[in-house]
């Protein structure tokens, strides 16, 4: 009866551990999974957190004996890629493929219903984006709101006489 959490997928009811493909794919795993299970079946590409990509930073992959997180998405990325410096477009193509792969995956429908969710699925950089766009809209308005209220204030330009 009424609207429950049964209406979500099981996929995000059990948290899902979400892996993104270099090219785009996105596969959701129900099951502990860890590093070296993906590098065996995906041979020349490492594991890495989504969570701990910083453009100007270098790329960390993860052990390969360390268990993914529940509700964590993980990039698949080639070996190329490992210990090397993010640059700006590296970091837009990722946010770019992640977004793209959340919104087909099914995953932002959550968001009409459950708004908590929308926050959930996005990949951290966009969220983080989006809650400052937020800020900043709001700051601005507090800005402008308080600058009506109060006179602009001119500094006295005096000549300051001097004593030897």
């Amino acid at each position: 009866m009424g609207n429950s959490a049964s209406c979500t997928p099981s996929l995000m009811a059990n948290g899902a551990i979400k892996v993104l493909f270099f090219d785009g794919r996105l596969e959701a795993f129900t099951r502990p999974v860890n590093a070296a299970e993906l590098m065996v079946e995906y041979p020349g590409n490492f594991v890495c957190d989504s969570s701990y990509l910083k453009v100007g930073h270098r790329i960390q992959g993860l052990l390969a004996d360390e268990e993914l997180e529940r509700c964590k998405l993980y990039f698949l990325l080639p070996m190329e890629l490992l210990y090397s410096v993010l640059t700006h477009e590296e970091m837009s193509s990722l946010n770019y493929k992640a977004g793209r792969a959340m919104k087909h995956a099914g995953f932002n429908h959550l968001a009409k219903i459950f708004p908590v969710f929308g926050e959930f699925c996005r990949f951290p950089s966009e969220a983080k984006r989006l809650k400052s766009q937020r800020y900043q809209k709001v700051n601005e308005a507090e800005a402008v709101r308080r600058c009506s209220k109060q006179r602009s204030w001119k500094p006295a330009l005096e000549t300051i006489d001097e004593t030897p």
